[in-house]
């Protein structure tokens, strides 16, 4: 960079806090401005670990369906090792280990909070997977998975319904995590 580039007077503006002109006719400047806010956020999603850039790049990275699916693994495996990790009880484990068949559910019950998250954040706002039934539906056509539903809420044992709570609110909190650099980004770049 020589130092008399368009890039570096708008870099120096932006560090004194000046507004980048863009009135003037053919003015490129908001382009540059532009693509260096971009490449600071990328710089910061980038320097995250490897379950939170995967999470931070599924929810709203600008990705096609078959490049969302590696981010959307990644995710997916984190959580299931996380809650494993933390030891949560499955609905009729009792004292001993989980069966295979319900670690296979909750695998897929991991699949479908990722996707109810998606579905429910910002930008999209749609629906999800607003039921215990609605869960089930999906876990049965998207996974091969029957989930029990019929308790899905108890006060008296583990239920599926604590389960996928408790797995929704992993997933808020590891999107906290990752936006938080990036907010503290946007500070940073109006304070400069």
């Amino acid at each position: 960079m020589t130092g008399d580039s368009v890039m570096a007077g708008a870099i120096d503006r932006a560090r004194l806090g000046n507004v980048v002109q863009a009135t003037q006719k053919q003015n490129n400047d908001w382009r540059i401005v532009h693509g260096l806010e971009a490449g600071a956020v990328i710089s910061r999603v980038e320097a995250l670990p490897a379950h939170l850039r995967a999470l931070a790049l599924y929810l709203f990275g600008p990705f096609t369906r078959e490049e969302l699916a590696e981010h959307r693994e990644i995710v997916e495996i984190a959580l299931y090792r996380k809650l494993l990790n933390e030891g949560v009880k499955l609905p009729g484990q009792g004292k001993g280990l989980p069966t295979a068949e319900k670690l296979e559910t909750l695998r897929y019950l991991c699949a479908a909070a990722l996707y109810h998250h998606s579905e429910v954040t910002l930008p999209f706002r749609r629906e999800g997977l607003p039921t215990p039934k609605a869960v089930q539906r999906w876990m049965l056509d998207e996974c091969g998975v029957e989930v029990e539903v019929r308790f899905w809420t108890r006060r008296d044992r583990v239920t599926w319904g604590g389960v996928w709570e408790h797995v929704l609110g992993v997933l808020n909190d590891w999107e906290a995590w990752a936006l938080a650099g990036v907010s503290r980004l946007r500070v940073s770049l109006t304070a400069a």
